[in-house]
C-alpha cells in the first residue's frame, strides 16, 4: 500500500514541521543531545520503540514477511557554521548546512507511515550520530546496528540536482579517505651556519612535491596538503614541521600502494636532508561502494539517473563495506535554492523531501 493524496498531504505537513524544528536546534557530532531527545519524542508519539546508541538510535518494525530486513538510515549532526539565511527557523548556533535536518525529516515521515502501515519486510530505521565527525557509522556498527540487516539505503540532498530528481551509480560513489599528519623533526641552527642544521621546511617542501608526483602516477587519486606548521624565526633553520594531509581514492588497491609510496618518499627525503619524520594516520574511511543489487532494487521503485563519483567522503561507506546498500542523491535545486552543501546560505524547499519519503516507503512496502 502506498500513500494516497490525503496521506501525502498529512505526511508532508509532518515532514515540513519536523525539518524546521530540527533545523532550529543544530548540534555538532556526538553532541546531538537535544536532537536525540526530539527524535525520541516523535517516535514515542508514533508508538515506536527504539534502542539508543550514544546520541543515535534505531527502530525495528516487523513486516509481513520476516525473510529479509532492510535498513533506512539518516544522519543527525550539524556543522560549526554561522547561518546567513533569512528563514524564520534560522539556527542561532551551528547550522544544518549539509541537509541532515532534511534527512532526519525524511526518515521521521517514513516512520509515521510505517507506524500505521505494515511493510512487506522487516525494517530498521537508523538515526545515526556523528557523520561529520569521527565515523559515527563505524561506531554504531560496532554497537550492533547492522545485526540481522540484509540491505541498507540512504539519501543525500543534492543542490546540483533539480528538485524531483534522483541519481546514483553502481560502484564507488564517494571516495575513500585517509587523513594523516606528517611530523618532521629537524635540527636547528642559525642561518649563518645552516650547514649545521637539518631543515624541516626543506623536507616539507620536498614531500609536497613528492605528493604531486605520486598523485600524477595514479588514476583517480587525490593527495592534498591543507595546512602546514613549521619554523620558529626568520633566521633560524627550522627544527620541526607538521603537514596536515588527506589522501582520497576509489580503488581499494590504491590504499596500500599509495600509502607505501608516501612512506618511501618521506624516508628518502629524510636521508637527503638529515631530518627524522613519521606519518601519523588519523582516520581511514573506505570508499562508498553501492552494490549492483541495491541499485537495481532502488531503480525498480524510482526513476534514478546516473551520477559521477565524487572525491568527497561519506561515512555511509562503513555500512556498504559490510552489507549490500545504496546511497542516492535527492535533488533540491530550484529557482530559489542553489547554495552548495556546507555553505552558510544552504537551504531547500521541504516539498523536495517527499520524493525521499515516498521512495523509502516503496522500498519496504508492497506496491499495490
Amino acid at each position: 500500500m502506498q500513500p494516497d493524496a490525503n496521506s501525502k498531504n498529512e505526511i508532508y505537513e509532518y515532514v515540513r514541521t519536523c525539518r524546521r524544528q530540527l533545523h532550529a536546534i543544530p548540534e555538532l557530532s556526538e553532541q546531538e543531545f537535544e536532537t536525540s531527545a526530539y527524535i525520541a519524542k516523535r517516535l514515542d508519539e508514533l508508538g515506536l520503540k527504539y534502542t539508543r546508541i550514544h546520541t543515535g538510535m534505531y527502530v525495528d518494525i516487523s513486516g509481513k514477511r520476516a525473510e529479509e530486513k532492510i535498513a533506512l538510515r539518516c544522519d543527525m549532526d550539524a556543522l560549526p557554521i554561522t547561518e546567513k539565511t533569512d528563514v524564520e527557523f534560522k539556527a542561532r548556533k551551528n547550522m544544518h548546512a549539509c541537509g541532515h535536518d532534511g534527512h532526519m525529516a525524511i526518515l521521521l515521515g517514513t516512520a509515521k507511515w510505517l507506524s500505521e502501515n505494515k511493510p512487506h519486510c522487516d525494517v530498521r530505521l537508523i538515526f545515526q550520530f556523528g557523520e561529520e565527525g569521527d565515523g559515527g557509522a563505524d561506531k554504531m556498527i560496532k554497537a550492533g546496528v547492522l545485526d540481522g540487516v540484509d540491505e541498507i539505503y540512504a539519501f543525500h540532498l543534492c543542490p546540483e540536482l533539480d528538485k524531483g530528481k534522483m541519481s546514483s551509480l553502481v560502484g564507488a560513489m564517494f571516495a575513500g579517505t585517509v587523513e594523516f599528519d606528517v611530523n618532521v623533526i629537524g635540527r636547528a641552527s642559525h642561518c649563518a651556519d645552516r650547514e649545521k642544521g637539518a631543515d624541516a621546511i626543506k623536507t616539507c617542501i620536498k614531500f609536497a612535491a613528492a605528493c604531486e608526483r605520486i598523485e600524477q602516477s595514479h588514476a583517480n587519486v587525490r593527495i592534498h596538503i591543507g595546512r602546514a606548521e613549521m619554523g620558529s624565526a626568520r633566521n633560524i633553520v627550522a627544527d620541526g614541521g607538521r603537514l596536515y594531509c588527506t589522501f582520497r581514492y576509489f580503488d581499494a588497491a590504491d590504499l596500500n600502494s599509495v600509502s607505501g609510496e608516501l612512506a618511501a618518499a618521506l624516508c628518502e627525503i629524510d636521508g637527503q636532508i638529515g631530518t627524522e619524520s613519521r606519518i601519523d594516520v588519523k582516520a581511514v574511511y573506505p570508499p562508498l561502494v553501492n552494490s549492483a543489487s541495491a541499485v537495481k532494487r532502488l531503480k525498480s521503485v524510482a526513476d534514478v539517473g546516473e551520477c559521477e563519483p565524487r572525491y568527497t567522503a561519506e561515512d555511509f561507506a562503513f555500512y556498504t563495506e559490510k552489507i549490500d546498500g545504496c546511497m542516492a542523491w535527492l535533488g533540491i535545486r530550484d529557482e530559489k535554492y542553489s547554495s552548495p552543501l556546507h555553505s552558510d546560505t544552504f537551504g531547500f524547499d521541504e516539498s523536495a523531501l517527499m520524493l525521499g519519503v515516498e521512495t523509502m516507503i516503496k522500498l519496504v512496502c508492497d506496491n499495490e
